[in-house]
């Protein structure tokens, strides 16, 4: 009797963690993005990323582009941005795609309701998503740009060199 009680306590928290972490919308489909590259190609080539120790290439749907160029402090609900990351200059070795996506108010309040995403290259295979630990610590560094950081990626894009940590210092001396 314990044998067969522990089976089915462990099925019970099997199928929880997979309900938990499956990348769900509000209508309950899993979200994929086969077509994330025929968005706006934002670098128009590849660029390299300071924070993500890799080269990328950024990709804006309609709703992000105005407030990724202009360099705004708050996205539309509905923005995704898209960063394929390559472990060379050239394109030729692709590690994964990274989306952030701005999902409704109340998602994740803390943090500007930002959804991450981590997949392969079609876009439809994820590895990781929701509230990934690691992409908020350091998106929270660009607070003031609604957790992007457009600021140095537009400068870069205008020719000035500047690195994403050091664009994004906080002023008040705390350590994030």
């Amino acid at each position: 009797m314990k044998r067969w009680s522990l089976i089915a306590f462990l099925i019970t928290v099997i199928i929880a963690i997979t309900m938990y972490c499956l990348p769900l919308q509000n209508d309950g489909e899993v979200m994929r993005f086969p077509n994330w590259n025929k968005n706006y190609d934002l670098t128009k080539g590849i660029i390299e990323s300071d924070g993500h120790n890799a080269y990328v290439e950024i990709f804006l749907n309609k709703k992000a582009i105005d407030a990724y160029v202009e360099v705004k402090p708050t996205f539309p609900v509905g923005s995704r941005v898209f960063k394929p990351l390559y472990g060379d200059s050239d394109g030729n070795r692709f590690a994964r795609l990274v989306i952030m996506v701005k999902m409704k108010e109340d998602y994740d309040s803390e943090h500007g309701d930002w959804w991450y995403g981590v997949y392969d290259e079609s876009g439809t295979e994820m590895a990781y998503e929701g509230r990934i630990p690691e992409c908020i610590s350091c998106h929270a560094m660009a607070k003031e740009t609604d957790y992007l950081f457009s600021r140095s990626v537009m400068k870069k894009l205008k020719g000035i060199d500047t690195n994403e940590y050091e664009e994004y210092e906080p002023d008040d001396g705390e350590d994030y």
